[in-house]
């Protein structure tokens, strides 16, 4: 594992670790990196909402704080104190999100917004609060969690791959921008991972009684078969430190057997073999829908 003290660009000019700010780190992915970031000498700040989750964090010598990244002025207040407490951020990884599944249709409005307030405008707004002093600094790193969904889409996840393609579209905008004040942008782009992100699977089970009930249970058996058998959160953590270690970063660093194929694939292969291929993973999609009655509100319960 690289020492982040010695690492590529990151040595302050007081001879101080790097200030590593990583959101979401209550589970899963984010407790991953904060856990590999402190053993390889940066000053981690792990944060979550509920900062009692972080305690071992804590006792690993991590700096833990409470950080709902929707919330502005909590935003503010973190990013502030690190400004005055250590000179400033040398590196942000927005981890925190969250998968909002079920059918288009179904999905309430507001269910939509929360994704993107948590998956896109959080991690949008803490990078515009790091950005002045990385700039100010001529060095920074912006390490984005986002999936394999943010460049492929398979049904039932609608308001999620939204989310996660305006993620990347604005991430790597900025990445164009930035590079020349010396602030590298990567995304790390995960696809199946045993984590608790498999928790969504129990959600969809309000969606199964409606009009896209058959797709739904089809993709909550997808899920529960793929997940446990996905990337360990030890591994995703580890190309995360890869994107905020590596000489020279890439902007994408995909993470698992699935991302590596799927990716390429949606890419290279006509839009009808590709299509043709996502059909014949949901049966339901290859057979007429039975009729169905109008909904008042647009959204089947």
């Amino acid at each position: 594992m690289k020492d982040a003290r010695g690492s590529f660009g990151f040595t302050r000019a007081w001879g101080a670790s790097p200030v590593v700010l990583i959101t979401g780190c209550s589970s899963g992915i984010g407790r991953a990196v904060a856990q590999r970031a402190v053993s390889a000498g940066f000053t981690t700040v792990a944060t979550a909402r509920n900062p009692q989750t972080l305690r071992e964090l804590e006792a690993a010598g991590c700096v833990v704080r409470a950080l709902d990244v929707t919330d502005d002025a909590a935003r503010r207040g973190v990013v502030a104190e690190l400004e005055e407490t250590y000179g400033g951020v040398d590196a942000l990884v927005n981890n925190a999100g969250y998968g909002e599944l079920g059918p288009f249709e179904e999905v309430p409005p507001d269910r939509w917004e929360q994704q993107f307030r948590t998956n896109v405008f959080g991690p949008v707004a803490l990078a515009q609060l790091v950005l002045p002093g990385m700039r100010a600094r001529g060095h920074g790193r912006i390490v984005n969690v986002s999936s394999m969904a943010g460049e492929l889409v398979l049904p039932v996840g609608a308001a999620y791959h939204g989310s996660k393609f305006a993620l990347e579209a604005a991430m790597e905008a900025l990445w164009l921008e930035v590079r020349r004040f010396g602030v590298e942008v990567s995304l790390v782009q995960p696809g199946a991972v045993n984590s608790r992100w498999g928790d969504n699977v129990p959600a969809l089970k309000e969606y199964a009684s409606g009009v896209y009930g058959e797709l739904v249970t089809e993709m909550a058996e997808q899920m529960a078969k793929r997940l446990p058998r996905g990337a360990s959160v030890e591994y995703a953590a580890s190309v995360v430190l890869r994107a905020l270690t590596d000489r020279r970063p890439r902007l994408r660093y995909r993470v698992g057997v699935d991302a590596h194929v799927l990716l390429p694939l949606s890419r290279v292969l006509p839009a009808r073999v590709w299509t043709a291929w996502v059909r014949k993973q949901f049966p339901s999609m290859r057979r007429p829908a039975p009729a169905q009655g109008p909904v008042a509100d647009g959204i089947h319960r």
